[in-house]
């Protein structure tokens, strides 16, 4: 009986690069370790790394090879093969938008399999080989001209950024369901689930195009403009009142801040 009559959905669960991936079992030929040289399997068909398909470094270390069931067929290196499991009763998520135009192409929902997320793979929208790479859209910059109210306060890549209180949903740890994506991203660090929804994780200095976007210990979400997005933090200083300008744009100054806080206007930056 056909997976989809039976209630089943036999997926391989697969690491590559620093981002994890599901594939549909009937979409996968083969999986086997690569041949001495690492580039080909048996010395007869040539493999590519699927974290270099998807615009990424190098894997290190032999890995496996996956062939998949696509015309011609395309044999890549993963970093490593987790199982292959029924992910049918697993929760499953919807990809937000603004995450790359390749991305978008190659996957468009996410499942959750023991606290782990993994991008659902198309391997029939896959490159044959390393091409040009659609990162999400850069983001104009505003930063705040008005004086803020009470504000978080929180630290990313050595700088202070802050966020009115009106915009903020909650403060939380990335846990081990953070994804990364794959390639370059631009300033999305990855996407986490979070009240039955996958949230975009920015980050701060990324949005800025000062430092490539990371993922940091702490993700303070917010909604604006009816979008959800996190904000990546290694360290939350907490709430503080009476902001007063710092001289710079967007800067402001406040009791008990030891720096400078810099407010972007993420309402023009995501309308």
């Amino acid at each position: 009986m056909p997976p989809y009559e039976s209630g089943r959905r036999l997926c391989l669960l697969m690491e590559a690069g620093d981002t994890r991936f599901s594939v549909e079992a009937t979409s996968v030929m083969e999986v086997a370790a690569p041949g001495p040289d690492e580039t080909s399997l048996r010395g007869v068909q040539e493999v590519v790394d699927l974290s270099v398909l998807l615009g990424g470094e190098p894997e290190q270390g032999p890995g496996m090879v996956v062939v998949f069931d696509v015309s011609p067929s395309l044999a890549v290196r993963v970093r490593s093969i987790v199982e292959v499991v029924d992910v049918a009763p697993a929760p499953h998520f919807l990809l937000p938008s603004g995450l790359g135009d390749t991305l978008a192409a190659l996957s468009r929902s996410a499942v959750l399999h023991k606290e782990r997320l993994y991008l659902e793979l198309n391997p029939d929208s896959l490159p044959h080989e390393p091409g040009p790479v659609s990162p999400p859209p850069e983001r104009p910059v505003h930063r705040l001209e008005s004086t803020p109210e009470r504000s978080l306060v929180f630290e990313s890549q050595g700088r202070l950024f802050g966020l009115p209180l009106p915009l903020i949903s909650q403060v939380v740890m990335r846990g081990p369901a953070f994804s990364a994506l794959p390639g370059r991203s631009g300033a999305v660090a990855g996407v986490m689930p979070h009240d039955q929804t996958l949230w975009p994780l920015y980050s701060a200095p990324a949005l800025l195009g000062a430092a490539p976007a990371t993922a940091e210990s702490f993700l303070v979400l917010a909604e604006v403009e009816g979008r959800r997005l996190g904000l990546s933090a290694c360290r939350v200083l907490g709430v503080h009142p009476r902001f007063v300008p710092a001289g710079e744009p967007g800067e402001f100054t406040a009791p008990g801040v030891s720096a400078p806080v810099l407010f972007l206007d993420l309402r023009r930056m995501f309308s």
